[in-house]
């Protein structure tokens, strides 16, 4: 019956970090205006600013009606519920070994050595579950990613408006995986970064923002020409793609962390934002709840979920009209 327990806990932990990796639905849209095309380089320099007033009291939402963020998060990172599951068979497993140690002779063997594998096993994927993402390591530049560029930003806790005679836009539309490959097709959006923001914790994990108590949304973060694409078409691309007058949800998606928003990082940004969301507002009979507030540090994922669906062999080309799939 012991061995029972412990084997349950340990399908019920890895069918929870499973959980964590399943896909997300992503919603295909049309995107009629007009671009030209235009060519990549590399990059260098880069401006930085902060957010555009107090980033507490500055939280805006579209809904005029829902002033204040619900989804505040707490200061620190609460244990998510795989790393309950893994204390847990600490706990168990450890007991157990101690328990048999009086009688060590005695003891059955192969209970032994089961749970001292469940025991280290668990003391090594707990010790991964505090594990920070490496910056560092992430994607560059060079395979038109923002990752690791953004990752020196949020480690500067700065806030770019601009890099080189590029500019920086940051949209949340869902699950990021889909938003990204949308925006990486845009003609003059030159690099792309997907992540987290608007929370309250510090280099979060993904498994830490799915747990809903950090208060960040999923989001992603991008350079774009802006004598190739407008900012206006970038806004357009993000409508396209979401229902405005759902709360916490996309799709299939649903919880603070799905929510959708534009996050500015300029005032003329901010100006345009506004006017748009007010003009689109005719569209609905509903309000538009999409957040609209100053763009706040953006911490980058895990490298494995940048540019996830082009990795998965979704084409990433220019004005690419393949539907976009949740899976890669």
């Amino acid at each position: 019956m012991n061995l029972f327990f412990t084997s349950f806990f340990f399908v019920l932990r890895a069918s929870t970090s499973l959980a964590f990796q399943l896909p997300r639905g992503v919603e295909r849209s049309s995107d009629p205006l007009p671009v030209r095309s235009t060519s990549f380089g590399r990059f260098s320099n880069f401006e930085t600013r902060r957010p555009i007033g107090p980033l507490k009291s500055s939280r805006l939402a579209a809904n005029k009606d829902s002033v204040e963020n619900d989804a505040t998060g707490f200061p620190i990172a609460l244990p998510t519920l795989n790393q309950a599951l893994l204390l847990w068979l600490v706990f168990i497993s450890g007991s157990r070994l101690l328990e048999s140690l009086p009688n060590l002779a005695e003891a059955d063997t192969s209970s032994i050595i089961l749970n001292g594998i469940f025991f280290t096993g668990s003391i090594f994927g707990l010790a991964k579950t505090f594990a920070k993402i490496d910056y560092e390591s992430l994607d560059d530049l060079d395979v038109n990613s923002l990752a690791k560029q953004a990752g020196r930003w949020a480690d500067a806790n700065t806030v770019p408006s601009s890099h080189e005679q590029y500019e920086v836009a940051t949209f949340a539309g869902g699950c990021f995986w889909g938003p990204e490959l949308h925006y990486q097709r845009i003609p003059g959006v030159v690099a792309t970064c997907i992540g987290y923001t608007q929370g309250a914790v510090e280099r979060p994990t993904y498994e830490q923002v799915c747990s809903g108590s950090t208060g960040h949304t999923e989001a992603i973060q991008l350079l774009y020409d802006p004598e190739v694409v407008s900012y206006l078409r970038l806004l357009n691309k993000l409508f396209n793609t979401i229902d405005p007058t759902l709360k916490n949800r996309v799709g299939n998606d649903r919880g603070t962390q799905y929510r959708h928003g534009v996050y500015y990082h300029t005032d003329e940004q901010r100006c345009v934002a506004t006017s748009f969301i007010d003009e689109t507002q005719s569209q609905y009979s509903d309000p538009i709840v999409t957040e609209l507030m100053p763009a706040a540090v953006f911490w980058p994922a895990e490298n494995y979920h940048q540019r996830y669906l082009e990795k998965g062999g979704q084409s990433a080309e220019k004005e690419c009209e393949e539907m976009v799939r949740c899976y890669g």
